[in-house]
């Protein structure tokens, strides 16, 4: 699954507002299948557990996937959590005390996934009924982000994407590698990569192509 730099600042939003112990967000693609995401506040190793052994027994995510509505391991499983499979396999293993799982759509169709992961006691309490009417906001909060923010394009990584859409925008290779931290050897590199994935050998045409999503 692909790591998504540019979901990270629409997840710290959520998890610093909502104050609740770490946040995942999700995409999904046409087909409803996990596309990209980031989760902050747990580490790596709970991503990829949660990520191949999770995922496919998260009785949580399915009812989501079922209802099209915010649930979370309280209303879904209440005092069974602890005894599911998702809970002895990764959840517990990593202190996860509960989590919400709110829909993100965007128009009417469902298009990811916000994770609001409670840490102790007074956070998983906020995941009942009631909790959960206020947990929503935080979700049509990131899905308005999602809508706003461009996706990355299907053929190029992350940072091809990220040079590709800033030579779009008209900056220099100076001007792209000062935004992104990086050398202009770096960024000539991914430019030359852009031109041969484009099938062009100008600015002007591989920026064409990247913005028709070509």
């Amino acid at each position: 699954m692909q790591r998504a730099s540019h979901l990270v600042p629409l997840a710290a939003r959520a998890l610093a507002a909502s104050e609740m112990g770490s946040v995942g967000l999700y995409t999904f693609d046409s087909a409803g299948a996990f596309e990209s995401g980031v989760i902050l506040g747990m580490p790596d190793a709970f991503v990829r557990a949660y990520e191949v052994r999770g995922v496919p027994i998260d009785p949580v995510l399915a009812a989501m996937r079922r209802t099209g509505r915010p649930v979370s391991t309280e209303t879904v499983l209440g005092s069974r959590w602890r005894d599911c499979q998702l809970y002895h396999r990764v959840s517990g293993r990593f202190g996860l005390t509960g989590f919400a799982a709110l829909p993100l759509y965007r128009a009417d169709a469902l298009a990811g996934i916000l994770y609001l992961g409670a840490s102790d006691a007074a956070q998983a309490r906020r995941l009942d009924c009631a909790g959960l009417c206020d947990l929503t906001v935080y979700a049509m909060q990131a899905a308005t982000g999602l809508m706003a923010t461009p996706r990355p394009h299907p053929r190029l990584t992350q940072r091809q994407d990220a040079v590709a859409r800033l030579a779009s925008d008209g900056l220099t290779n100076r001007q792209i590698a000062e935004e992104l931290g990086t050398g202009e050897a770096a960024v000539r590199k991914h430019m030359k990569a852009l031109h041969a994935t484009f099938g062009v050998t100008t600015r002007t045409a591989m920026a064409r192509r990247y913005l028709a999503g070509i």
